[in-house]
C-alpha cells in the first residue's frame, strides 16, 4: 500500500513521460505495483501496519544531517555509520537513502515548462482595508500558468487554507482546467513542517490535489528564483494594477481585478514568450475540471449534547434529537450566510449563520418524537369530598348513603333465591 505523498510521486514521474520499469527502478518498486497505482484515479488507503524495526532507525538522524550536507554516497556513509557500530547491510542504507536522491534530482530548476505542466502560486500582502469597521489585513491570491503566462488575480482579507484552496478552484475555473503540478513555496496553509527535502503537506490540500489531479511541490526555501513567473507576477500587480486605484469594497475590487486579468495582464503581449497568453492558452491542453466542485467551506468536529444542540463559534444549533452523544461535522461556507450539520456525508441541519455569539438556532421538526405524547383527557372530578364544618384543615370523606337490608335477604340469596 503507497502513502498519498508516494502516490503523487508516481503521477508526478509518469507526466515527465517516464516508463513503468523506469519508474519501478527509481522508487525501488515492483513494476506490478506500479502499474497499479498509476490507473487509480485517488490513492488507494494505506493500511494500519506498523512499520517493521530496522537496524538503521537509530543513526537516521544522523544519515537526514549528512543529507542535508550534501552526502549521498553510501558506500561513504555506510564507512561512517561502521564507525558508530551499525550493524546493517548497505541495501537498508540506499532503501534509506533513495527517496532523497531522487528529490533533489527533482529539484533542478525549470525555467521553461511543458504546456500544461505547471501553475505556480503564492500570496501577496497589500497593506490593510477597512471591512465593517474593522481594519483588516488584505492579501493577493496570484496564480500564473507557466507555459502559457496566464495570470489569475484575486484579493481576500484571509489566508488561511479554505480562502488558498477557493483562490485555486476560481483560478481553475478562470484557465478552464488543471495543470499537472502547482509550484508553491513553504507555505503553512499547505505544508505543515519541512525537514530538508522531507516534506509533510496538510493533509486537506493533498486531498484536494488529488481531487483535481494535480501534484503540489514546494520549492526550496530561501530561493524565490524557483517560482520566478508567480513572484513576477505579483511585482507587476504591484506595479501595473494597483498605483492609484480606488474601490469601495472587496467586491468592487475584485471586480476590477478581474477586468484587468482579461484586458490587460492577458491580453498584451508578453514581455518573455512575445505572445498573447490568452492565445497561448488554447495550447496548454490543461486537465478538465473534476466534479463535483470540492467543498473548501471551514470544517469543525463537534459533540452532540443531551440538549440536542452543538455549539459552533459561541453559539448554539440543534440537530436531529436521535443524534445526541454523537460527533458530528459543522461545515461553514466561505460566504458565511449558512452553517450545515452533516453526519457521515448525510446532511442533518442547515441554519442561518449567526453573527453574534451566544445565539440560537433551533428547527422544532429536530424535537419531534423526543417526548411521549401525553393524555389530555381531563382529571376525575372529586366526588364525594367536602370541606369539614367548622374549623380545622383538610378534606373530609363523606360516606355513602346504603339501603338497609334484613339478613334474611343475604340468606337467601346466597341459596339461588332471587
Amino acid at each position: 500500500m503507497l502513502h498519498l505523498e508516494e502516490w503523487m510521486n508516481l503521477k508526478d514521474l509518469r507526466n515527465q513521460g517516464l516508463s513503468v520499469s523506469e519508474i519501478a527502478r527509481r522508487t525501488g518498486r515492483d513494476r506490478k505495483t506500479v502499474r497499479k497505482h498509476l490507473k487509480l484515479t485517488r490513492p488507494a488507503q494505506p493500511g494500519a501496519r506498523k512499520p517493521k524495526p530496522s537496524k538503521l532507525d537509530p543513526f537516521k538522524e544522523y544519515v537526514r544531517t549528512r543529507l542535508d550536507q550534501g552526502v549521498f554516497n553510501c558506500v561513504k556513509l555506510l564507512d561512517e555509520l561502521r564507525s558508530q557500530d551499525y550493524s546493517g547491510q548497505l541495501s537498508i542504507l540506499k532503501d534509506f537513502v533513495r527517496p532523497h536522491r531522487r528529490q533533489r534530482e527533482q529539484a533542478v530548476l525549470r525555467f521553461e515548462t511543458r504546456p500544461g505542466q505547471q501553475a505556480q502560486v503564492d500570496w501577496g500582502h497589500f497593506g490593510q482595508v477597512l471591512v465593517d469597521g474593522e481594519w483588516k489585513k488584505l492579501y493577493a491570491f496570484v496564480m500564473t500558468l507557466g507555459y502559457s503566462r496566464m495570470k489569475y488575480l484575486e484579493f481576500t482579507v484571509c489566508s488561511d487554507l479554505e480562502h488558498f484552496l477557493q483562490g485555486h478552484l476560481n483560478a481553475f475555473r478562470f484557465f478552464g482546467g488543471v495543470a499537472q503540478e502547482v509550484l508553491l513555496d513553504n507555505l503553512k496553509s499547505a505544508v505543515l513542517w519541512r525537514e530538508g527535502v522531507q516534506i509533510h503537506w496538510n493533509p486537506r490540500y493533498v486531498d484536494f490535489a488529488a481531487h483535481y489531479g494535480f501534484v503540489p511541490k514546494a520549492c526550496w526555501p530561501y530561493r524565490p528564483q524557483t517560482k520566478g513567473k508567480v513572484e513576477n507576477s505579483i511585482g507587476y500587480v504591484r506595479h501595473n494594477f494597483w498605483p492609484g486605484l480606488r474601490f469601495t469594497d472587496l467586491a468592487d475590487l475584485n471586480a476590477q481585478a478581474r477586468v484587468w486579468c482579461e484586458t490587460i495582464a492577458n491580453a498584451k503581449v508578453h514581455a518573455t514568450t512575445k505572445v498573447i497568453p490568452y492565445e497561448r492558452l488554447e495550447q496548454e491542453g490543461l486537465q478538465p475540471l473534476a466534479e463535483p466542485d470540492y467543498d473548501t467551506s471551514y470544517l469543525a468536529h463537534r459533540h452532540v449534547l443531551r440538549d440536542c444542540f452543538v455549539h459552533y463559534r459561541g453559539s448554539c444549533y440543534s440537530v436531529p434529537h436521535r443524534y445526541v452523544g454523537q460527533v458530528v461535522v459543522v461545515r461553514e461556507p466561505l460566504a458565511g450566510e449558512r452553517l450545515r450539520i452533516y453526519s457521515q456525508g448525510e446532511l442533518l441541519a442547515d441554519h442561518p449563520l449567526s453573527r453574534q455569539p451566544g445565539a440560537t438556532r433551533s428547527d422544532p421538526q429536530h424535537f419531534v418524537g423526543l417526548w411521549p405524547k401525553r393524555s389530555m383527557t381531563p382529571a376525575p372530578t372529586a366526588q364525594g369530598l367536602r370541606l369539614p364544618a367548622g374549623p380545622g384543615i383538610g378534606l373530609e370523606r363523606v360516606a355513602p348513603v346504603v339501603e338497609k337490608r334484613s339478613l334474611r335477604m343475604y340468606e337467601h340469596l346466597s341459596q339461588g333465591g332471587w
